[in-house]
């Protein structure tokens, strides 16, 4: 099945390369026997995420993440909008790389569409084991980037 994955202004300052995050995403995807209609991931400023908190959620502070999931919890549609900023603020505060953390939001991203949740801190800590589980999906074939 043909997997359909968007990334639109993928970052240039990372070691990842865009061919290999898109098979991982179709990889990890399949492990949770997702189906996919669309996947759209856009990496965007601080501003414009904010902008989009407040315009789409009514949400007034920034953010790092913001999913927007129109599917099923295994049939995937989804708008996904990162931060750029907040995503390396994020590897420095964590103490990890940047590649690891970007890792992590794409993870993160398509969990939420899988009814994934980080509202409890118990919703929190099986979020955390399951971005880190897709993380080592990744290093399982691709060489670490620490």
């Amino acid at each position: 099945m043909k997997h359909r994955i968007f990334i639109t202004d993928f970052p240039t300052d990372t070691r990842l390369q865009l061919s290999d995050v898109v098979g991982w995403l179709a990889n990890v995807l399949d492990h949770y026997k997702a189906t996919i209609h669309r996947l759209s991931y856009t990496f965007v400023s601080s501003e414009r995420l904010l902008t989009i908190n407040q315009n789409h959620l009514d949400h007034h502070d920034h953010t790092d993440i913001i999913t927007f999931s129109f599917g099923t919890d295994q049939h995937i549609d989804a708008d996904i909008y990162i931060c750029t900023e907040r995503w390396k603020e994020n590897a420095k505060i964590n103490n990890q790389s940047i590649e690891d953390e970007l890792l992590r939001l794409l993870s993160h991203g398509f969990l939420h569409c899988l009814g994934y949740n980080d509202k409890s801190s118990a919703e929190k800590t099986v979020m955390r084991t399951e971005e880190n589980r897709c993380i080592a999906m990744f290093h399982v074939k691709h060489h670490p980037y620490v």
